[in-house]
Parts: C-alpha cells; sequence; structure tokens
C-alpha cells in the first residue's frame, strides 16, 4: 500500500471531523434561544458592594431595558456565547474579590451558584 491513500483517508478524515464539528456549533448557535439554562442562585443582597451599572450595563450604555435574557439569550449575534459570557463575568468577579482578600463566594463548583 502506498503513503497517498493513506494520507488521503487522513485527509478525508480531518475534513469530515471539521464539517461535523462546524454542523454541531451551528445546531447550538441555533437552539440556544430555545433551550433553558440552569437555574442561577444570584443573591443581591450578597453583592451589595458591586455597582449595579456592573452587571446591569443596559441601564447606562442605552443597549435595552429588561433582563439579562433580553439580548444575552435572545439576540442573535451574541445569544451562542451566553455561557461563556457569564462564567467570564461573574468568575472573574469572584477571582478579583478573592485576589482583594474579601469573601469571594462559590468559584469553583457548578452547585454553589447553580441551583436545580
Amino acid at each position: 500500500m502506498s503513503a497517498r491513500p493513506v494520507w488521503l483517508w487522513m485527509l478525508a478524515g480531518l475534513i469530515v471531523a471539521v464539517l461535523l464539528l462546524v454542523a454541531a456549533e451551528q445546531y447550538r448557535m441555533a437552539t440556544v434561544p430555545s433551550k433553558p439554562l440552569l437555574p442561577v442562585s444570584f443573591e443581591h443582597l450578597d453583592h451589595k458592594k458591586t455597582q449595579c451599572a456592573d452587571c446591569h450595563h443596559n441601564f447606562i450604555d442605552d443597549t435595552g431595558g429588561g433582563t439579562c435574557y433580553n439580548c444575552h439569550k435572545y439576540e442573535p449575534e451574541i445569544a451562542p456565547d451566553i455561557e461563556k459570557m457569564f462564567h467570564d463575568f461573574c468568575f472573574d468577579c469572584h477571582v478579583t474579590t478573592r485576589r482583594e482578600g474579601e469573601d469571594s463566594g462559590p468559584m469553583r463548583e457548578c452547585a454553589g451558584c447553580h441551583k436545580t
């Protein structure tokens, strides 16, 4: 068996894998608005040192009113990144708070924030 057919099979396999990944991502992006997110336990009283506008940016940058979901879940341009956006935003704040020597709340366990 020559090396050429092996490379062709490897290339074909790579192409199929990439196409499957692209299709899976497109499916995920298309279904974000219809899928429920895990419930989050967020106590405003635990966050009283945080400026409201740090989270509720829509009240100062005129991007809309209402809940976070109005844009972050239902706007096609940003909806696919909702989990990453929220995880990065919340986690980064908790890490910064811990670095400053303050109580930082849950950071590593999903159940610390997500209640089912």
